[in-house]
């Protein structure tokens, strides 16, 4: 077979099992395969693939190269496992492949062929360029952004496809001119403005999907750098304002200190807040508990726990709330145990089924019972600190980073609330949560979104192409 007859032959496979969505998961075609996947860093290798007289099979990825990259280079790998490893034991030849970077070796060349047609499917991709024609019935830069973004592949790639298999870019597609237009075209700054400003919900649907290989757990590192973000940004939004290089100072005083650190003494509202909301989210960010709303009276503790103060500590409200700038009336008093106990038994129900769900499905899932418990509002203060918590307890269950809003986000996060509460529109906040998810995924891994310009790999493969 061709590269593309053997993509077309997985792509059938897929569409017969009812898995063939947009963008393709090439780690979860390796792994329903029994491959095993890790992340390496690699110096020369893009990747790996061993398989051992067992049949037991190993893909090693470069931990160093852009995510886009790293979903390329996966199904780059299944080609390999489906065409090149030998699994019969009595003609056994081929332990292992490696994929070096830059190479023009021939079954590398077809597995990197094969690779594009399986995330990107030609008859796929001439639809999808149908419906962003321009009038003189070329695809823009623009909008090759945001086709690459649907298949989960580079915009180089997609540019490629685009001017030489359709020979739908206008002017002059040579490789040179094709590397410079990139270069004025700002192809890194582009896709993160379009993450950002996107009004289309499926569009970041796509982006998160495409990352989800990506939605794993902080580590000690990444955990300090997001609560300094996160407490920071939440104590913001509550009106509690804390300079940023005082809150890094308490923070590392608390780390190197423990309970002895003198902060822990100090009733000023910035210190106490910090304080409980640091308790707040070391809880949800660590702990192993089953995720439960009845635990929201403990949170609720967390939080203000070094108040000096704290008789409603734990307490649900025991007079009326109205939510601010909504039209929903909280429910009384009175039935404020009893809705959280039925909202409980709800989520109980759902978190059964957790591995039914993809990304997509699940973050909707938790917009509703994060919002489902700000309506409840069980509390007389503090109910938004506790229900981004539980929001990221959520998130945690599912190995999908924690998120926070910033300053830019704050709008549009009390926004969304608005739609929910007006117009019961769920896509706004859901969308939200996808986007801070992104956000969050990009600081954890910079170097997930460096500039796709690779100048030897353009450089090579345009002397290849003139000669």
């Amino acid at each position: 077979m061709t590269p593309e007859e053997l993509a077309n032959n997985e792509l059938d496979k897929l569409r017969k099992k009812g898995e063939l969505i947009f963008p393709l998961d090439p780690f979860k075609i390796l792994r329903d395969s029994g491959v095993t996947i890790v992340l390496k860093d690699f110096e020369d290798l893009a990747g790996i693939i061993i398989s051992d007289e067992d049949n037991f099979s190993v893909v090693g990825i470069n931990a160093n190269n852009g995510w886009q990259r790293q979903r390329f280079t996966a199904a780059h790998e299944y080609c390999h496992f489906i065409k090149d490893l030998d699994k019969e034991k009595e003609n056994y030849k081929t332990d292992y492949i490696e994929c070096l970077k830059n190479t023009t070796a021939k079954a590398e060349k077809f597995a990197d062929a094969f690779a594009g047609y399986l995330l990107m499917p030609t008859d796929e991709l001439r639809t999808i360029c149908e419906q962003y024609k321009n009038k003189k019935g070329y695809i823009d830069f623009e909008s090759i952004t945001i086709i690459a973004e649907y298949f989960g592949v580079s915009f180089y790639a997609c540019l490629n496809r685009i001017a030489y298999d359709l020979k739908l870019i206008e002017g002059d597609t040579s490789p040179g001119a094709l590397r410079q237009r990139m270069r004025e075209y700002g192809v890194s700054a582009k896709r993160k403005e379009l993450i950002e400003n996107t009004a289309d919900s499926i569009l970041l649907s796509n982006v998160v999907s495409s990352m989800s290989f990506l939605m794993i757990g902080v580590n000690k590192y990444t955990g300090m750098k997001f609560l300094q973000n996160y407490i920071y940004n939440d104590n913001k939004l509550e009106g509690v304002v804390i300079d940023r290089n005082k809150l890094n100072y308490i923070l590392a005083d608390l780390n190197y200190n423990g309970i002895n650190s003198k902060f822990f003494n100090n009733d000023s509202e910035e210190i106490v807040m910090t304080l409980g909301n640091l308790e707040l989210q070391k809880y949800v960010l660590s702990t192993k508990d089953d995720v439960s709303l009845k635990k929201c009276k403990y949170l609720h503790s967390l939080l203000f726990k070094y108040v000096p103060y704290p008789e409603d500590n734990g307490k649900y409200r025991s007079e009326t709330a109205l939510l601010k700038n909504g039209t929903i009336q909280t429910v009384p008093p009175y039935e404020i145990d009893n809705e959280i106990r039925k909202l409980d038994n709800e989520l109980q129900f759902f978190m059964k089924e957790i591995d039914k769900y993809d990304i997509g499905e699940y973050i909707e899932q938790v917009a509703y019972f994060t919002y489902k418990f700000v309506v409840v509002h069980p509390f007389r203060d503090g109910n938004g600190r506790i229900s981004r918590a539980i929001l990221n307890w959520l998130l945690s269950k599912k190995n999908i980073p924690p998120i926070y809003i910033d300053s830019k986000s704050r709008k549009e996060y009390y926004a969304a609330l608005s739609k929910m509460d007006l117009e019961k529109n769920p896509i706004p906040f859901i969308m939200l949560i996808e986007k801070r998810i992104i956000h969050t995924i990009m600081e954890f891994n910079e170097y997930l979104f460096v500039d796709e310009i690779d100048e030897e790999k353009l450089d090579k493969e345009e002397e290849n192409n003139e000669s």
